[in-house]
């Protein structure tokens, strides 16, 4: 049976831990284009990525019920992060028509979170080493 992380897509629920290797954080949700909207996530890898490393991390948004309404699978290398003061920080994103109508109630699932180093390859979901940064942006008043 996998193991699942799960997130809410504007609130997250996990606190982060210093030893784990990654950190996903939604940071916010655009419309992009031609009617499609797009949730950005944060990565903070806790460490560097190498040119040869590489993550896998597969993601699905879900609505209050339950239902899909947007899935991002992604591969992150060396080009694809910033590797700054010892961690490497990238950025997702989930995409559909839908993803502007995610509201406190709508969660994103981990479905896969595979870090290949040094040739090796590591389950973050199944070593428990995937957190959510539960960060809340203030809001604006305007006078």
């Amino acid at each position: 049976m996998k193991k699942i992380l799960t997130f809410s897509l504007v609130a997250l629920m996990s606190s982060v831990v210093l030893a784990t290797p990654i950190t996903l954080q939604h940071v916010t949700t655009t419309y992009a284009n031609s009617g499609i909207c797009s949730a950005a996530i944060d990565v903070t890898l806790h460490d560097f990525l190498g040119e040869q490393d590489k993550l896998y991390l597969d993601l699905v948004a879900k609505d209050k019920a339950g239902k899909i309404q947007g899935t991002s699978i992604d591969e992150l290398n060396s080009d694809d992060v910033q590797n700054i003061s010892g961690q490497a920080f990238g950025k997702v994103f989930i995409e559909s028509e839908n993803m502007c109508a995610a509201d406190r109630t709508w969660t994103v699932e981990v479905k896969r979170a595979v870090l290949i180093t040094d040739g090796k390859r590591k389950d973050l979901l199944k070593a428990k080493e995937v957190s959510a940064n539960d960060f809340q942006p203030m809001k604006f008043k305007v006078n």
